[in-house]
């Protein structure tokens, strides 16, 4: 489950990087009715876009018909432009697809964080229910030794009793005192199993199989230098730990990097949106002379919110989000460095 993790975000980076894919597109319409060709259009455009806002295009127009608009009236055999389209405000440092991109990187490294974070606290449960396990067996073995000392009890009042040195009403003290030590004993054996169950969720063959612990088996009783070792922190202190490197903080810092990627980008949308478009035509693209200057096509878009509403409230709740998650991040340290201190107490 944990690679899972890992596997869904390069899925996310790849699905990113699909936005620079170069693109085939292809356009045909055609009109014929009661023996009129009204119109027969054709278009076929291959796109590559790149990272800083710019789109390369590549272009090929056919048109045919009676009724064609003035301006769709084109050379018999077509004509081919070839030409560039860019943001020079909004969209040219950063735009979306090149935001989406960042983040899924970021959101990548930051999987890797969440499946070790994952792998941690499979490894601190397992480690928790070993060490209940053995703590209620330890439980087990008091109660039993409780168990022996009111039957020795039981039986030092019942001699005594015979003898005349006290009451026959004493025994049934001691009497009480087995019954309870016996049901202190039966319940510390339902407690013992119960453990054995918890820690028989953490044990399983290669192949998927899960095992499960059996009554006869026992924990070893002073388990802490192959714990240690297993866990591979024989001989290390607290102080030899940096907090800085703990997969849950690192994964708040791979999300925040994240969240400043977004906020840059809402950062760049108050800029005014001014496309601009330029295309050579030429009807013999085989030749490269033919590219010429003077045969183009072209244009120019802007747009600009007059009041950007939108723009400012997307900024706004970006900071927002940005500021939680850096207080996320700082309460996270101070957690988890007062529960480290807290184990090791």
């Amino acid at each position: 489950q944990a690679n899972l993790v890992l596997g869904s975000a390069e899925a996310n980076l790849l699905q990113s990087r699909g936005g620079f894919d170069p693109k085939l597109e292809l356009d045909f319409e055609r009109n014929e009715f009661e023996g009129t060709e009204y119109y027969d259009r054709l278009n076929a455009t291959f796109k590559v876009p790149t990272w800083f806002g710019i789109e390369l295009k590549g272009q090929f127009e056919q048109n045919d018909g009676v009724f064609l608009n003035p301006d769709e009236t084109l050379p018999d055999d077509g004509l081919f432009s070839a030409g560039v389209s860019v943001s020079v405000l909004d969209g040219l440092w950063i735009n979306e697809r090149m935001a989406t991109l960042r983040k899924a990187k970021f959101f990548e490294q930051q999987s890797q964080a969440d499946r070790d974070l994952l792998v941690n606290q499979i490894l601190f449960d397992a480690s928790a229910a070993y060490f209940k396990w053995i703590q209620t067996y330890k439980d087990l073995m008091v109660y039993d030794n409780f168990l022996e000392k009111a039957r020795i009890r039981f039986r030092g009042v019942r001699e005594s009793a015979l003898a005349g040195d006290i009451a026959p009403i004493d025994t049934v003290e001691a009497g009480i005192a087995v019954q309870n030590r016996n049901l202190g004993l039966e319940q510390a054996k339902v407690r013992f199993r119960n453990a054995s169950l918890e820690l028989s969720n953490f044990l399983w063959l290669d192949d998927n199989i899960p095992i499960e612990i059996q009554e006869w088996v026992r924990p070893e009783l002073r388990p802490s230098a192959m714990v240690d070792q297993t866990l591979e922190i024989a001989g290390k202190s607290l102080d030899s730990f940096a907090l800085e490197v703990h997969p849950k903080l690192l994964s708040l810092d791979y999300k925040i990097q994240g969240l400043e990627v977004d906020k840059n980008l809402k950062v760049n949308q108050l800029l005014p949106q001014i496309d601009l478009e330029y295309n050579f035509l030429t009807e013999t693209p085989e030749l490269i002379n033919s590219f010429e200057t003077s045969q183009y096509k072209g244009g120019i878009t802007f747009r600009m919110p007059l009041f950007l509403r939108k723009e400012r409230g997307a900024l706004k709740l970006a900071r927002f989000k940005l500021q939680d998650a850096e207080f996320e991040r700082d309460n996270a340290l101070v957690s988890i460095r007062n529960k480290v201190e807290a184990l090791y107490n």
